[in-house]
């Protein structure tokens, strides 16, 4: 295997459990519930059920309605905030587990996220962030599907994609993953109760790389908006 191969193997391998515990689609597409085919108004997004409650925790969104379409949106906030860069930050995923999760799921999702978390601050990526490396750390949406809803209770799957790499010794790349999300109604808000996920399903890539590889990536990445939840 070459140098290159060898590296982004080992990257694989250390942030395999980060990525795999932590859902990496979100927001897109269209929720396969009839009553849901057509886009939310902007004034029913991010709102939450009555107009009450707070609207973030631990500087993550949560003001969305006990609805399918707010369960699909409080799934999606929750997992990009489980995805960037400043998630490597001491003390970040801690207080968004308990901000996010239910009580009795918080830990075991800490403890399963929190290896992993360790691992990407310390390696390449979070090494190249303390420096100041043009870093790309982000969930990009492909799409999602409300598979079971009732009041209270919500299950969510997405499709998705981890882009991940820096300007001096990761080339970007992305990793594809499928996630299921349980979500329950408490505390007046949408908390995540469980998730399963993993790698794939991953599309063959069609397109000749540009004349800088996969470093081209960084480069749009810094011109570019993400789109959001919420303006």
């Amino acid at each position: 295997m070459s140098g290159q191969g060898t590296a982004r193997g080992t990257l694989l391998r250390r942030v395999a459990p980060l990525l795999a515990t932590l859902a990496v689609g979100v927001l897109l597409g269209r929720v396969t519930v009839p009553d849901l085919q057509a886009p939310l108004p902007p004034a029913a997004r991010g709102a939450s059920a009555g107009g009450t409650g707070p609207r973030t925790a631990a500087g993550v969104p949560v003001s969305f309605p006990e609805t399918p379409a707010g369960a699909a949106e409080a799934a999606a906030a929750y997992q990009q905030a489980f995805a960037g860069p400043r998630i490597l930050r001491p003390g970040v995923l801690r207080s968004r587990v308990a901000a996010l999760a239910t009580p009795d799921y918080a830990a075991r999702m800490l403890a399963a996220n929190r290896p992993g978390t360790e691992r990407l601050a310390a390696g390449p990526i979070g090494v190249g962030l303390a420096h100041g490396l043009r870093t790309i750390y982000a969930a990009v949406p492909v799409g999602y599907r409300v598979e079971r809803y009732e009041p209270g209770r919500a299950r969510v799957e997405t499709w998705g994609l981890t882009l991940l790499g820096n300007a001096g010794s990761v080339q970007p790349a992305a990793y594809f993953g499928l996630s299921h999300t349980e979500l329950a109604w408490a505390g007046g808000r949408w908390r995540i109760a469980s998730i399963e996920s993993g790698f794939g399903p991953t599309p063959r890539l069609e397109t000749e790389p540009g004349p800088l590889g996969g470093y081209d990536v960084l480069d749009l990445a810094r011109s570019l908006h993400s789109y959001a939840l919420e303006p």
